[in-house]
């Protein structure tokens, strides 16, 4: 019997990966309106830059927690357990070496660059972004029989602020609800540790939880391997070969409830 769900939260529950490649751009044209590069190329060599320095060199050795450079670029980083610890000395540097990074490899010269100024516009930017899709609240409000959990990959404290920032954190801080970040346990989906922590938490078996998320090789994959029941939840409908095969496929989460019937 299922008593449980567990949703996977950035582009599940919350608008996400749309708000990167956009801000790249907005922040390069809103700090060097004269800087003349096709958008393609922008992206190529800011991704490469943020990867380079951010996920393999600044991260290297936490990368099976299932997040890198990206999302260190964005955030004020902090929490508690090990890698919360580590991010949060070195965070400011990282940051600010990526977009020197990012300025030196777009070739942009420029005497006097405010870098303190690109990283927090550059964060308003995001956090302007960050908000529940349409049909989460009113889905959300009609599961009050079952427990409820969040299982996402990335920063503590980050990952509530964006629950928190889309107003989605009064359904997740209740007695029978549970938030659970890899960055608390090293590990990230699809590793089996952070499905163990959740039902830990949530107080239930495997067999009493669906996993809904967006991602087969996450979300999905590290559910199957578990005998977890999952629905993936498709937004765009893209069409792809699913070498990983969801038990549900849904393009809105309107329709979990049609499965929970």
């Amino acid at each position: 019997m299922i008593k449980g769900l567990v949703f996977d939260l950035d582009d599940t529950l919350t608008v996400h990966d749309d708000l990167y490649d956009f801000n790249y751009i907005r922040t390069i044209n809103t700090f060097f309106p004269d800087f003349k590069m096709p958008n393609t190329e922008i992206l190529k060599i800011m991704i490469e830059t943020i990867d380079t320095i951010g996920s393999k060199k600044y991260f290297s050795e936490y990368l099976d927690a299932k997040f890198g450079g990206r999302d260190i670029l964005w955030a004020d980083c902090g929490g508690f357990g090990e890698i919360a610890e580590y991010l949060n000395n070195i965070y400011l540097d990282a940051q600010n070496e990526m977009w020197l990074g990012i300025i030196k490899n777009l070739g942009i010269s420029k005497s006097r660059i405010n870098v303190k100024n690109i990283i927090d516009n550059y964060k308003f930017f995001m956090w302007d972004g960050i908000k529940s899709f349409k049909d989460v609240i009113p889905t959300i409000t009609k599961l009050k029989d079952y427990k409820l959990g969040i299982l996402t990959n990335g920063m503590q404290f980050h990952q509530r602020k964006k629950i928190s920032v889309s107003g989605l954190l009064s359904f997740f801080s209740s007695e029978n609800s549970e938030i659970v970040t890899s960055s608390e346990c090293n590990k990230g989906k699809p590793h089996s540790e952070p499905y163990e922590l959740i039902c830990k938490k949530l107080s239930l078996d495997f067999s009493e939880i669906i996993m809904i998320g967006d991602t087969l090789d996450g979300d999905i994959s590290g559910a199957k391997k578990l005998n977890i029941k999952n629905v993936l939840i498709d937004r765009k409908n893209d069409s792809y070969e699913k070498k990983i095969k969801p038990d549900y496929v849904i393009n809105t989460l309107y329709d979990l409830i049609k499965i929970l019937n």
